[in-house]
């Protein structure tokens, strides 16, 4: 209950992972220092637009849907006005000593010694960005990202970030930073292919022979078709659509 009241739990976390498959724990996690106050989601179709000549609209052809994009502010503040965020191995799942430990210092008062220097946020900005956005030279990738704050969950990667300095040392150097970063939604392929379930006969599939298959059946639920099962024999240059052998790859071509 306490640890509710207190957003230890539900501290926004940004896991970093080095492959797209997120198959393994990930190498490091990210607690914001502060929840952002809101985030914004955008979601885009793309269409192929074709206009005759002397016409005044286009017709729209689907063409895809791109993946989700979300932007999040994250405050980073050194001035010792709110405890600092955390970056830690693994999945940073807290034990109850830690998360006790995060309770007391949240419920420590602020205090800044006015004659000692405040640090700047200039080191915490860039170990953020490298783990968001640095170049893995080994994998020529930058980091797959997963976002989790609540119920939201998005695999992601990160496409832009805008860093903005504010309050400001007497020598110059900033203790308050806004870092806005533009997430672009990422799936594997594999997992993309199997939930969009592509099935439409105008689309080109391929299909492994099983025992008991024959040319036509195989024609007919893909194509909802009886008749097109001799064209997928030339096409797929067989002498016969009798002549299919069990564990043989068939292609199908689209209807046009």
């Amino acid at each position: 209950m306490i640890e509710g009241i207190l957003g230890i739990i539900d501290k926004m976390r940004i896991e970093v992972f080095n492959s797209k498959e997120y198959l393994e724990p990930p190498k490091k996690t990210i607690f914001v220092q502060l929840n952002p106050e809101k985030y914004t989601m955008k979601h885009n179709v793309v269409f192929c637009e074709g206009q005759a000549m002397g016409t005044t609209g286009s017709d729209l052809k689907f063409n895809k849907i791109e993946g989700e994009e979300v932007t999040f502010d994250f405050l980073f503040d050194s001035s010792g006005v709110v405890p600092p965020g955390k970056i830690v191995d693994g999945k940073g799942i807290a034990s109850l000593s830690s998360t006790l430990s995060d309770i007391g210092e949240a419920l420590k008062p602020a205090f800044v010694n006015p004659f000692g220097e405040v640090d700047t946020v200039e080191k915490q900005v860039e170990e953020f960005k490298n783990l968001l956005m640095g170049y893995d030279g080994e994998k020529h990738q930058t980091a797959f990202l997963k976002l989790l704050w609540g119920g939201y969950s998005l695999s992601c990667r990160l496409k832009s970030m805008d860093i903005e300095y504010s309050l400001f040392r007497k020598d110059g150097r900033p203790i308050r930073a806004k870092v806005k970063c533009l997430f672009k939604g990422t799936v594997d392929y594999k997992l993309m292919v199997a939930k969009q379930k592509k099935s439409s006969p105008d689309l080109t599939h391929e299909r492994v022979v099983t025992m008991n298959d024959s040319l036509p059946l195989m024609a007919e639920s893909i194509y909802e078709n009886n008749e097109f099962y001799i064209d997928v024999a030339k096409n797929n240059k067989l002498l016969s659509f009798r002549n299919v052998n069990t564990g043989q790859k068939i292609n199908f071509p689209p209807i046009k």
